[in-house]
């Protein structure tokens, strides 16, 4: 096909994408620059005949195509479009908005872009269309209307222009949403969800009169894929929309199968009426549960307790400072440098936060505080049990003298403090959580009488109960559901700690949900796996590119041991690990040695000792 005129006919639409995706990077580059320069040659009646393949092939390989040269089609086929506008087909204009998103994604300078949605655009042509005329028109499906907004949310996101343009651009978004919900049902609003959800951070496009709709939708889908949008939407508008909207935050409380989804809902819930449990939780009620009833009751309990030792980012503030104690000959790996390199790359990678597998921490009694505190016998537990769930310990101590001595080379290593802004950062991914340990007195009949606590009084009368009914399955299904909060809680041995956890649950289904989502697009473009491209990435995770899992298991790093062990942990690439201070221990005494090497790593990090004076030998 080399040297060959593509639009004789010969050629199909996917063997034109066979043969350029079998071409290197170089030659691709190459091809494609020749491909659309000869379309650019055709008459005009050819260039309309072929625009629909012209479009499908550069959609596909659109990040190889040169800046100036995508730009020039794009030009091409705005004025093209509007002057034979009754001539192009519905696919057409679908696949040139989608090739604009993707335009519009990179970093643009105003001259880019700016004749693409001036008042004489095919983009703002095709938003008159729709503000003007019927929204059953052949063009204007929802899918058109699905890729204007798409294009819009990336002119607000991504690209720089002065007030004047901005507030243009404003009023005919508004104008277009106004006509969208006017002739919405509920099929076209799970079309545009994701843009509108998103689109409303940016420019505060919510009427209340869009709310009835929305409502509508997560009632009859409590778990569509943009719960989470949702479960953000309602705290941007939550005094003017909450009333409306309860009774659905109820039902996705109940019914989403996803930790991180039902804890952003019981969140909302108790900030609206502080009653999430209500009365079929107290004592009378219970003994008078089935199984299935008791149950249902404790799975109820137990997101409310993991709701009430979840923190937001936004908490992050007011709780303090976070770090955690290490060896002074580890520093470098949080530091300068990660623990292992990529072998496609010569360039060592940079430090990311890194989190280990649950079954794989120090504590042995990790995960049996609980069925102490509840009464559950150990050998209730035969089989042993497996964990996806991966974490990483802070504390809000910074200077301890027991903390040096566990944690810390025996009082000859460091505290690293968490740089704030790195810290709300990662925390706010919707992968990730960060959680509070819960302290469990296990000897002494006076309790503390916080939520927490009575919530596992409730939680220890509904095993006694069941234990009443015999019914070994429920006894099962019991054990199991409290898999979901065993690692926030510790006997009060260690309240010194002051330990809170990052997590991230590789089983949750909205975990599961980003990684099918971002398997299928490594399968489509390769240059996900770049690093340009980590600020992007759905998932935050790292990938291993040791292995060939296609899927959770390809974010997770073994490391090797001895004895044919290996450590399971995964990497969390949002951001280079970040730390705002180093503290060293009371028995480091080369600090002047030290310190080069720290300020090398970061020239801005505040370096300090401890202030514990140590006698110990």
């Amino acid at each position: 096909m080399e040297n060959l005129n593509y639009f004789t006919g010969e050629f199909s639409e996917s063997e034109l994408k066979n043969y350029f995706d079998s071409l290197n990077e170089e030659k691709l580059k190459y091809e494609l620059k020749n491909f659309i320069n000869q379309y650019l040659d055709l008459d005009e009646e050819e260039q309309l005949k072929y625009a629909r393949i012209v479009l499908v092939i550069c959609s596909e390989f659109e990040k190889q195509i040169d800046k100036e040269i995508e730009k020039k089609l794009l030009e091409f086929f705005n004025k093209l479009f509007v002057d034979h506008f009754l001539n192009v087909s519905n696919f057409v204009i679908r696949h040139y908005l989608y090739f604009l998103y993707s335009y519009f994604y990179k970093e643009l300078d105003y001259e880019d872009y700016s004749t693409l949605i001036d008042n004489n655009s095919l983009f703002l042509y095709l938003c008159h269309k729709v503000t003007t005329e019927s929204l059953t028109e052949d063009h204007l499906t929802p899918y058109v209307i699905d890729g204007l907004l798409s294009v819009f949310l990336c002119v607000f996101a991504f690209t720089r222009f002065d007030y004047v343009k901005r507030v243009d651009l404003e009023k005919n978004l508004i104008e277009l949403i106004d006509v969208i919900f006017k002739n919405i049902n509920l099929k076209l609003f799970e079309i545009i969800d994701f843009w509108y959800f998103r689109l409303d951070e940016l420019v505060s496009i919510f009427q209340f009169e869009h709310l009835k709709i929305i409502n509508n939708y997560f009632m009859e889908n409590p778990q569509s894929e943009d719960i989470d949008a949702y479960l953000d939407f309602i705290p941007r508008h939550f005094d003017d929309i909450i009333e409306d909207s309860i009774e659905v935050i109820r039902k996705i409380a109940e019914e989403n199968d996803s930790d991180i989804i039902r804890n952003q809902a019981i969140k909302i819930i108790e900030k609206y009426d502080n009653d999430y449990l209500n009365e079929k939780s107290d004592p009378e009620s219970i003994s008078a549960f089935d199984a299935e009833q008791l149950l249902e009751q404790a799975d109820k309990i137990i997101y409310y307790i993991r709701s009430k030792l979840t923190v937001d980012a936004n908490e992050l503030k007011e709780i303090g400072s976070f770090g955690h104690y290490t060896k002074i000959d580890t520093l470098t790996n949080f530091l300068i440098k990660a623990d292992w390199k990529n072998e496609n790359n010569s360039k060592t990678k940079p430090p990311f936060l890194r989190l280990t597998n649950l079954k794989q921490l120090n504590d042995p009694m990790e995960g049996r505080a609980i069925h102490d505190y509840l009464g559950i016998d150990h050998t209730f537990f035969q089989q042993y049990q497996t964990s996806n769930v991966f974490i990483s310990s802070l504390t809000t101590v910074s200077d301890s003298l027991p903390m040096w001595k566990e944690y810390a080379d025996s009082c000859q290593g460091a505290f690293l403090e968490y740089d704030k802004t790195y810290l709300e950062h990662i925390v706010a991914h919707q992968s990730i959580e960060f959680v509070k340990i819960h302290y469990l007195d296990l000897m002494s009949e006076n309790k503390d009488e916080t939520e927490v606590d009575k919530s596992l009084s409730k939680l220890k009368q509904i095993f006694e109960k069941l234990q009443e009914l015999k019914d070994e399955k429920a006894l099962i299904d019991f054990s199991e559901k409290l898999k979901k909060i065993s690692y926030l809680f510790k006997v009060k041995d260690y309240e010194y700690e002051m330990e809170y956890r990052i997590l991230i649950n590789l089983d949750d289904t909205s975990v599961k949900k980003l990684i099918a989502e971002h398997n299928k697009s490594l399968d489509k473009n390769k240059d996900l796996l770049n690093e340009n491209y980590l600020k992007k990435e759905e998932i935050g995770l790292e990938i291993f590119d040791k292995v060939n899992y296609n899927d959770f298991r390809k974010y997770i790093v073994l490391s090797p041991k001895d004895k044919g062990r290996y450590d399971l942990f995964v990497y969390i690439n949002l951001a280079p690990l970040k730390y705002s201070k180093v503290i060293l221990g009371p028995k480091v005494t080369d600090a002047d040695y030290i310190a080069p090497y720290l300020k090398l790593a970061n020239p801005d990090i505040e370096i300090e000792s401890s202030k514990i004076p140590y006698r110990g030998a």
